[in-house]
């Protein structure tokens, strides 16, 4: 046989639960010889750093002629050999000054060439989770962002939509006309419920400290004493009797708990909703960027959401993407607003203004960290946010794309630091300042699960590996249909392992269908362990690998798609197609 008599197929339950959509797939069973076989060990690729860094002179000019040799690279203090280098250059036929009429900073002939062939994936990302500022901002960038469409996506721009709470998520597309359609819905979907509570007001700091405080007695605690004085007042209690002293402090306690758990919970679902938009754009060859429109969120120390965080910033790096952030709430008073203050006293009041300026910074952090960690740009302090899109899209680019080997292979999540040196003086370096290493070790099964996940969700499909899809079908009975899909996977260009005389890999093949609202219908993934012989896989290399699966479907209209993945490399390929039955 050309390949091992183990072949198992089972329905995608483990996998597609994973979805972001509502489904039941049906039960499958291994076959005894599957579950008997023990499964091949293929090496899962190293750990590495991917290490953005913008080099520029002391007029901001970028730098783009450095190699390889001008950069030193140290992790803990510790020199690192560079894996891998590269620049990323892109320059628009016009920068954000020249729109605005007046001259670049440099001509244009010194710039880094355009590659027009190159497509352009902008990714327009809405915090809806967490939201710091007044629905009039994000009022405001929804009419940028309408601006923008309207007058600068240009042919062969690719734009999506989506936002952290996921109930936007619109692909990409390069339609003006439906993409302003789509806009026109957001705000009916975005979720900006408020966090805060009427008595006690508390900013997001003072949450923090308060649900962390561990002595109830402590009044010295100004961010606890403040709680309490506010509930007080607020709730017309007596602040001379220790009874109601002591109602306030429960009040305050379990307010301040119960809003820094749901502000938690937004964030990491926040996060992660990015984080699977960048996941599903690593295997595509194109200039991408992202645009995170939000007023601030709170992550320091040991929060459970700094994690969540450096995997966004993570995923961003390992797929490409450019990640520049936008702080909606614009120009802001140091005052805290009018809607916000009650009666209270003058240092009460103090510490209040004081925690209102703290949250005002706090909150301005992460978005700086995770533009300033992937080369992009935060842009802040202005309300003109249509300006502020001009600027991040359409102003040069260019960047060093430097990776290192994780010298510590230990899952303890620890921190480390990273610095990055060039030989060549007077220039100024921006980078990422250091990560946390994994919490735990990612398996080859789970890495293969996720990675047939990301691609069945990917906005086009993959070409690491050339894939076809066909179908054919036949009524069976008054409602239903079987539907024949046939599959053919070319495998020249993968990399089988060479052990004990034989060609080993592990093929992944996955085909689900969706129904017109990209919801789960079906779906059937085969795994064939590869153990070829020279002579068999010669007749594999030139007929490729051919396989049929049946789908039993009612009338209407479905999206099929087909995903490969290949063992020894992780390559991936997919094809979509779209059936109407009858």
């Amino acid at each position: 046989m050309a390949a091992s008599a183990h072949v198992r197929i089972k329905v995608l339950l483990l996998l597609l639960l994973l979805l972001p959509c509502a489904f039941v797939p049906a039960q499958g069973k291994k076959s005894k010889e599957s579950q008997e076989k023990t499964p091949p060990t293929f090496r899962v690729p190293v750990d590495v750093v991917v290490v953005n860094t913008v080099v520029t002179d002391r007029n901001g000019i970028p730098v783009t002629d450095l190699t390889r040799s001008d950069f030193k690279v140290y992790e803990d203090g510790k020199p690192q050999p560079i894996q891998t280098f590269g620049v990323e250059s892109y320059e628009s036929p016009h920068t954000g000054e020249e729109k605005a009429g007046t001259k670049s900073a440099q001509p244009n002939a010194t710039k880094p060439e355009l590659n027009p062939t190159r497509p352009r994936l902008i990714s327009i990302l809405i915090d809806d989770m967490t939201p710091s500022a007044s629905w009039e901002k994000y009022r405001w960038l929804l009419e940028a962002t309408k601006k923008f469409i309207e007058q600068d996506v240009r042919p062969g721009d690719q734009v999506a939509i989506l936002s952290g709470s996921g109930r936007v998520n619109y692909p990409f597309s390069d339609n003006s006309q439906l993409l302003l359609e789509e806009m026109a819905a957001v705000p009916g979907k975005l979720r900006l419920d408020g966090l805060k509570n009427d008595c006690p007001n508390l900013g997001e700091i003072q949450a923090k400290m308060v649900a962390e405080l561990i002595d109830l007695n402590d009044l010295q605690d100004r961010y606890f004493r403040t709680a309490v004085m506010e509930t007080i007042q607020c709730m017309s209690l007596d602040p001379k009797d220790q009874g109601s002293i002591d109602i306030a402090k429960g009040i305050a306690r379990s307010t301040a708990i119960s809003q820094r758990q749901e502000l938690e919970y937004r964030i990491r679902t926040m996060l992660g909703t990015f984080r699977q938009h960048f996941r599903s754009l690593r295997h595509f060859d194109a200039t991408k960027s992202a645009i995170l429109f939000s007023g601030g969120f709170l992550t320091q120390g040991d929060d459970p959401t700094t994690f969540p965080l450096q995997d966004l910033v993570d995923q961003a790096l390992a797929s490409g993407v450019v990640l520049n952030t936008v702080d909606v709430r614009g120009l802001y008073t140091p005052v805290v607003p009018a809607s916000e203050r009650i009666p209270m006293s003058m240092e009460t009041a103090s510490d209040k203004q004081t925690m209102y300026l703290e949250d005002l910074s706090a909150q301005e952090d992460p978005l700086f960290r995770m533009a300033n960690d992937t080369g992009g740009l935060f842009y802040h302090n202005s309300n003109d946010l249509y300006a502020g899109i001009i600027k991040i899209v359409h102003r040069q680019s260019s960047y060093y794309v430097l990776t290192y080997t994780r010298p510590s292979q230990k899952y303890d999540g620890r921190h480390h630091q990273i610095k990055v040196e060039v030989t060549r003086p007077g220039l100024e370096l921006t980078y990422r300042n250091g990560y946390y290493a994994p919490k735990e070790e990612l398996t080859f099964e789970r890495r293969k699960k996720e990675d047939i996940q990301e691609a069945l969700q990917a906005p086009g499909n993959l070409n690491e590996i050339p894939i076809e899809l066909a179908y054919n079908y036949y009524q069976e009975d008054d409602s239903r249909y079987a539907v024949s899909l046939s599959t053919t996977v070319s495998i020249r260009g993968l990399h089988f392992v060479e052990e004990d005389s034989r060609r080993k890999n592990l093929i992944n093949l996955v085909v689900v269908a969706f129904d017109e609202t990209d919801h789960f219908i079906d779906g059937i993934e085969k795994s064939i362990d590869f153990r070829l012989t020279d002579a068999n896989y010669g007749i594999l290399l030139n007929q490729g690998l051919n396989s049929k699966v049946e789908f039993k479907l009612p009338m209407g209209t479905y999206k099929i798609k087909a995903v490969v993945r290949e063992g020894a490399q992780g390559k991936m390929g997919s094809a979509t197609k779209v059936i109407e039955i009858p």
